[in-house]
């Protein structure tokens, strides 16, 4: 069973009576476990199918299964209850509370939770450590460099353990040293075994992925695992 399957799904934007199709047809399956990149030029559709995918957005026509469940008409609070419970996300900003320490900001998701406050610290202690910032605990996120606060954002992306790790641009705001980084981290927590999703236009960030799903206007014009250039270097 896919982890993720979608059956021609579709998304429409109205706006003042004006209808605008962002996907079209969309069918796809994702096992759990895959590296998976979503490619295309900007206005493609690729960050609008990652919203629908994370439970950020819902789907205009078509079905999504996620862990076997119809999740395609879940009303704003179940979709809620998935985004806190299956996913993290990484986004090309950061994202992070400027005054508080790295500590906190990765703490943040379990709060939301209800964890108690000793294991929210251990949790987020060994995410951070896993993401080689364990002496960074109370560094104020302002204080890192980029790098740095990208790394972040992926240890509170995996703190909870999410069935899936989104990532929209990661490397997009990064110098290419840091970027490196980041997809080297992406690529251990591959080889961890989660499954992972990353939005991105470029093809060098998305070669480093096992599988490319190509989109344009909307639908999908290519899936494929044939390439090895950088996906290989990790795993020679």
């Amino acid at each position: 069973m896919a982890l993720i399957e979608l059956r021609n799904v579709g998304k429409q934007y109205e706006n003042d009576g004006v209808v605008t199709p962002a996907l079209s047809g969309v069918t796809l399956n994702i096992n759990e476990g895959e590296f998976v990149s979503l490619m295309g030029p900007s206005g493609s559709g690729k960050s609008t199918l990652m919203h629908v995918l994370g439970f950020l957005d819902h789907l205009t026509e078509g079905e999504y299964f996620f862990k076997g469940e119809d999740v395609s008409r879940l009303e704003k609070d179940a979709l809620a209850m998935h985004r806190r419970k299956d996913v993290g996300f990484v986004f090309q900003f950061f994202n992070l509370l400027a005054k508080s320490s790295v500590l906190e900001n990765v703490m943040l998701p379990l709060v939301y939770s209800g964890i108690p406050k000793k294991e929210r610290i251990k949790l987020a202690t060994k995410a951070l450590e896993s993401v080689g910032l364990g002496h960074r605990l109370e560094h104020l996120s302002n204080q890192l460099s980029g790098g740095e606060r990208q790394r972040v954002a992926i240890a509170r992306a995996i703190v909870h353990d999410p069935a899936v790790i989104f990532a929209d641009e990661p490397t997009g705001n990064l110098d290419t040293k840091s970027g490196e980084a980041v997809l080297k981290i992406f690529h251990d927590l591959h080889k961890e075994g989660h499954t992972i999703i990353m939005v991105t236009h470029e093809l060098e960030a998305a070669e480093n992925a096992e599988r490319i799903i190509k989109i344009r206007d909307g639908k999908v014009v290519s899936d494929s695992k044939d390439h090895t250039r950088r996906f290989g270097e990790y795993n020679k």
